[in-house]
Formats: structure tokens, C-alpha cells, sequence
């Protein structure tokens, strides 16, 4: 339960320390460059906390790209290894079963866990509201000022150069002993303490000023209400409260090379400073910017030292963009990568298209069996809706078939054609499509979508198979003609009926399924074709969703599947013949999803896959013939 709850969230975490250990080596590699760079990096490090990988990979999941024919196994394994490192892939731990009645503390491990997060995130909110309600009371009890030694020189500082753009930045006289600040996100205005101008010189009033000008049109406060954000969802990690405090560290630098930059004497700004924080007490809140934030010791270093800061480089230039783009880019690729794809080639039959050589189709207005029986030559569908009939010329799900009228779901029709000789399945399925674009008048075109999905795999994380599953002998299951072609007996006239479901010792003949309400019986079929019948058959399975079988089983298997008819009791599925045993009443099987996992040893995931889509634009009731 544990894993199953908190396995997203580690692999979150996991994929934003590797972002900030990657930042971290980046800063040290541009430390002689400008403070502003490196904020950057440090925010883009927060803002990771806030975007998981997952969602970049959904993105990727919606680009249309090529499906592969052939997958590479060990290529998957490390994308999905990569991708998911903790809760999926090879690098997940086993989940341990708990027995009923054993060690029932792990059923509260999960809320308990939940409740000491929003424990710690409400204490942490509740002591920033009442810190800001605290700044915000002083900003009230503040008088504006019109004019004034201060306001004269904001207004002069503020209207900006050839690189800096003018702003407005009120000014508010403030009784409270707290530094001068930046308050306010969308208008911010300035907290200046009363009487604070008379004990610093025009030149010390002027570097303040240009500090919290600074603030101001670098966003400060906004972007550190970001950063609280991440840390109120992730308080319990560690990193989120060092990268808080490397973003006041540089935002201040940032600031402080402003200053210097701006014209301001090192000693007389590094004497501001000091000064400030001899009258007054540092802002509570780092969305509040003041002035003397971060480790003083070391800006006043850097202040004195006056080093030229170095601009990025060309080579460093392209190791930024590098690894911007790399941090978008290769979770967007995996995504696309790992898509779940249904491939499928929805194509309009040509004007040179094979035809049946003569098709009948009439309305089926009698409630009965729905199928379809196939001879050399010949084609006889009985009971079969427009939706069936497309489904089975295209080959494609019914799910993946869009729009039309109500009818071509409740109008059934039975169709009678000759082919003019044995033809190959492909063959048969150009005729069909051939007769709904003549017959039924049926145009379409194809988009992709995002559709809901199963996919089919091992229930146990050792792979292991239910007693229900098992693989065919060899030699127990000859291919179609082997008997013929090694001599053996062969049985003239019709091929016999198929065993019926409903009998409790039925076999299935060699590579099919026999399948009825609540039973699959198979002999030598491959998993493709086990979770084809599991998506194909809504009126046995319940569902109608495609059915991808991602087990890695291969060659062929034997099963006889059991489970409790969900649908028959809303209508469906078929009515055992006559003299046939009756079906198992809802309940004496177990439901699909369990006995998947109880009989066979697989489960069915809910995923979302990308898929191409048959929207119907056009179509008509055919005339009978």
C-alpha cells in the first residue's frame, strides 16, 4: 500500500534532487559570473518541485511519432528504468502482501503519513499568515509621503536609464523599527522607517534606495512567494529549505552588483548597510525584500572587494542552454518513446479496391446470435452492427471508432457475400471495407487521441504464473495443414461444430479461444490473442477498452478462464443453447479483474495510450438486396 500510494512521489523527488545536484555543479562552474545567473538556476531548481517529469512525459505522450514494429527490450527497460526509478522498472522493491489480521498498523502507515504533512504544511502557512498580517499591519499604521528627502530621491532613481525602464514606487513612513522594504506583489510599495534618512548621508539614502529599487524590477517578492510554495508542499525535504536559502544569498548579490553598478561607492553602500541594521530589525519574510537579508559578513566581502563580475562566455552560453533544453527535452523523449501507441493504418479503400463478387445485406430486426461464419469462398455475418462491421474491416477497436448516427450501434445486419475463391484474411478485409464505402456510403477521416486502455500484465513482480496458465507442450499443438502435409488422416466434408462453453469438459481445438458469459477456454493460442478476446468482447469482459499485452510472455498457452458474467445481468451475452448446463450465477466465479490475478497471474492496468481514431464523417442505411 505504501509503495503503491507514495511510489509517484518518490520518484518525483528522486528526479528534482538530480535537477539540484545538476544546478548545484552548474553554479560552481559560473560562480566568478553575475548573481542574477545563478539565482536563475537556483529558481529553475525550486520550480522542479513544481513540475514533475511525469508531466513532461505526459506531454510527449501526445506527439504523434511512428510506432516501432519491433520494440528493443533492454532500450524500454532503461527508459522505464530512468523514468520511473523508484516505484516501477527494475528498480522497484517487491510489494509484500499482507495477510489479513497480520500486522494491521500498516493499514494506518499511509493516513498517519498523510496527516504529519498537512500537520507540518499548516503549521508552516499559519506561521507565515500571521507574519504577514504582522508586515501588513505596519504598512496600514504607515503614512504615505508625498515629498520628502526620500521620496525626492526615489523618484530621481526611479526613472531609469537607457537599460532600465522608469517605475512608481510609493513610499510609506513606517513608526515600527523594521528595515526598509519592498511590500505587496502586483503593487509593491516602499516601507521606509521614520527618521531613518537622518542618520545616513545622500550617498548611503541613494544605495538603499537603488537595493530596494533592485527588488522591484527583478520581482523579488514574487518569486520568493514561488519558493514558498514548494516549501510548504515539501517541507519535509531537506533541499527545499537549502535552496531557500541559496535564493536570498544571491538575490541579494544580485541586488548589491546592482548598486555597484549603478555608480554607488563600495565602502559608502557596505557602510549603509551596517548602519541599517544598527536602527532597524531584518523584513520576517523573505516576500518582503529589505536590505540587509542573507549572510552579512560575506556580502560585505564581496561588496569591498569590488570585482568586476564576468559575463557569461559563448561556451558557457551554450552550456546554460544545453541544459535548459536537456531538462525539457529528455523527459518530453521519453515520452515520446514510451508511449503506449496502438498501431493501426486506417486507410480508405482505393478506386481499384477488391469487391465480393456478390453481397447481399438485409436488416436484422430478430434479437438472436450475433457472429459470423466463414468458408472457402464465402462470408455469412449474421446480427451485426455498423460499428462491428467497420470494426472488423479495419481492424481496429470499437473504441476507436468516432461519431455516426444512434443506428450504427442499435440497427443490426446481416451480410452474405461470396469472395470468388479462397482468400487471405487481408484480402477479405479490403472487401469489406470496399462494400461499407459503396453499400453504406461510408466516409471518414483519422485523428489521434488519448484513449483509456488496459494493459495486460504479470500480477507478481517475480513473474510467476497463476495455476490457470500454462504453457503449451511442444508438439502438443500441430500448426493448420501439418497433418495434412505429413500424410496424416483427414476427415472430409464440413470442419465439426466448435465445442460449446457451456460444457464443463469442453477443448478447445488447436490455436483458438472458445469463449462464452464468464468463461475463456483456449489450447495453444499466444498472450496477444488472450488479450485481444479481453478487449474485443465487451458483451463477455464488461468493458470495452483496448486490451495491450505488455506480459513479455511468448510461444503459445493453455487456459480455461472463469469469472462472474458482469454484463449478463444488464442484458448481455449469450443465452446458453438448449440443454446446454446454465451459466454460473453472478457470484460462484470470481469477478474479471480478480480471477485474472487468482487463475492466470496477470492484472490489467489502467493506462491512457495514444491511438489513431476512425471519425466518421458521413454514412447511410444500405438498400436491401
Amino acid at each position: 500500500m505504501i509503495s503503491t500510494t507514495f511510489g509517484p512521489l518518490a520518484d518525483h523527488l528522486w528526479q528534482s534532487t538530480l535537477v539540484l545536484i545538476a544546478v548545484a555543479v552548474l553554479t560552481l562552474v559560473l560562480r566568478r559570473n553575475r548573481a542574477h545567473v545563478r539565482y536563475a538556476m537556483w529558481l529553475a531548481a525550486s520550480m522542479k518541485f513544481l513540475v514533475p517529469f511525469a508531466v513532461l512525459i505526459a506531454v510527449g505522450h501526445q506527439v504523434s511519432w511512428p510506432q516501432p514494429t519491433v520494440a528493443q527490450p533492454a532500450m524500454a527497460q532503461l527508459i522505464d528504468a530512468v523514468g520511473q526509478p523508484f516505484s516501477t522498472g527494475a528498480l522497484s522493491t517487491p510489494p509484500v502482501a499482507v495477510v489479513a489480521g497480520a500486522q494491521p498498523w500498516r493499514a494506518f502507515v499511509s493516513p498517519a503519513l498523510i496527516a504529519i504533512w498537512a500537520l507540518g504544511s499548516t503549521v508552516l502557512i499559519v506561521g507565515w499568515i500571521a507574519r504577514w498580517r504582522r508586515v501588513t499591519s505596519i504598512v496600514r499604521r504607515a503614512v504615505l509621503a508625498d515629498d520628502g528627502r526620500v521620496v525626492d530621491a526615489v523618484r530621481r532613481l526611479a526613472e531609469g536609464d537607457a537599460d532600465t525602464a522608469p517605475i512608481e514606487l510609493p513610499v510609506v513612513i513606517s513608526d515600527a523599527p523594521m528595515e526598509p522594504g519592498i511590500f505587496g506583489l502586483r503593487a509593491p510599495v516602499l516601507v521606509w522607517p521614520r527618521g531613518m534618512e537622518q542618520r545616513l548621508t545622500d550617498a548611503q539614502v541613494d544605495a538603499i534606495l537603488l537595493h530596494e529599487l533592485a527588488h522591484v524590477r527583478r520581482r523579488d517578492n514574487l518569486t520568493s512567494v514561488l519558493h514558498m510554495i514548494v516549501q510548504a508542499i515539501f517541507w519535509f525535504h531537506p533541499l527545499t529549505w537549502w535552496i531557500g536559502a541559496r535564493l536570498v544569498d544571491e538575490r541579494e548579490r544580485a541586488c548589491d552588483e546592482d548598486v555597484v553598478c549603478a555608480g554607488s561607492e563600495p565602502h559608502v553602500y557596505a557602510e549603509s548597510i551596517l548602519k541599517t541594521c544598527q536602527f532597524s530589525i531584518e523584513s520576517p519574510l523573505a516576500c518582503v525584500a529589505g536590505v540587509t537579508g542573507s549572510d552579512l559578513k560575506r556580502r560585505i566581502e564581496h561588496i569591498m572587494k569590488d570585482q568586476a563580475q564576468v559575463a557569461l562566455n559563448a561556451s558557457k552560453r551554450v552550456l546554460l542552454s544545453t541544459a535548459l533544453v536537456s531538462a525539457i527535452a529528455i523527459p518530453v523523449a521519453v515520452g515520446i518513446v514510451t508511449s503506449p501507441r496502438v498501431a493501426a493504418q486506417v486507410v480508405a479503400p482505393g478506386p481499384d479496391a477488391p469487391t465480393f463478387e456478390v453481397a447481399s445485406i438485409k436488416p436484422n430486426n430478430t434479437p438472436g446470435r450475433i457472429g459470423g461464419r466463414g468458408a472457402p469462398g464465402r462470408m455469412d455475418l449474421t446480427g451485426m452492427s455498423l460499428r462491428r462491421l467497420i470494426r472488423q474491416a479495419y481492424d481496429i477497436h470499437e473504441s476507436q471508432i468516432v461519431g455516426g448516427p444512434d443506428w450504427i450501434d442499435s440497427q443490426a445486419f446481416d451480410v452474405n457475400a461470396t469472395t470468388g475463391g479462397p482468400k487471405p484474411p487481408d484480402q477479405t478485409r479490403l472487401m469489406m471495407q470496399t462494400l461499407l464505402r459503396d453499400r453504406f456510403k461510408l466516409t471518414f477521416h483519422t485523428e489521434r487521441r488519448d484513449l483509456p486502455v488496459y494493459a495486460l500484465i504479470a500480477a507478481r513482480s517475480d513473474g510467476r504464473l497463476g495455476d490457470g496458465l500454462k504453457k503449451t507442450p511442444d508438439g502438443a499443438c500441430l500448426p493448420p495443414g501439418a497433418a495434412l502435409a505429413t500424410g496424416g488422416p483427414s476427415t472430409p466434408g464440413p470442419p465439426p461444430a466448435p465445442p460449446s462453453p457451456f460444457d464443463p469438459d469442453a477443448k478447445a481445438p488447436c490455436g483458438a479461444i472458445i469463449f462464452g458469459p464468464g468463461r475463456l477456454l483456449a489450447h495453444g493460442v499466444p498472450i496477444d490473442m488472450l488479450a485481444r478476446s479481453l478487449g474485443s468482447l465487451p458483451a463477455i469482459t464488461a468493458f470495452n477498452r483496448i486490451v495491450q499485452n505488455q506480459t513479455g510472455l511468448e510461444g503459445t498457452y493453455d487456459f480455461d478462464f472463469k469469472f462472474a458474467n458482469e454484463f449478463a445481468g444488464r442484458g448481455g451475452g449469450f443465452p446458453p443453447p438448449p440443454g446446454a448446463a446454465p451459466p454460473a450465477a453472478p457470484g460462484d466465479e470470481p469477478a474479471l479483474f480478480t480471477a485474472l490475478q487468482e487463475q492466470l497471474g496477470l492484472k490489467l492496468d489502467a493506462r491512457r495510450a495514444n491511438a489513431e481514431v476512425l471519425v466518421i464523417d458521413s454514412v447511410q442505411k444500405p438498400e436491401e438486396n
